[in-house]
């Protein structure tokens, strides 16, 4: 981390934006991925689904 933010250009206040718009971008990417990677590896079992155990009764 301490590369990364010596390696950036600019003073400070500069590097501390540019990292702050970096960890947003990665947050961003992040979710699309797990949200793949979830139904990816979801192998459709019952953990999740809709389970008809009664006439009116459904969990």
């Amino acid at each position: 981390m301490k590369k990364l933010y010596r390696w950036l250009p600019g003073p400070a206040p500069i590097k501390i934006l540019i990292l702050l718009v970096m960890a947003a971008a990665v947050f961003v990417l992040l979710i699309p991925l797990f949200e793949w990677a979830g139904r990816f590896l979801d192998d459709g079992g019952v953990i999740g689904a809709l389970v008809d155990v009664g006439s009116d009764l459904r969990v």
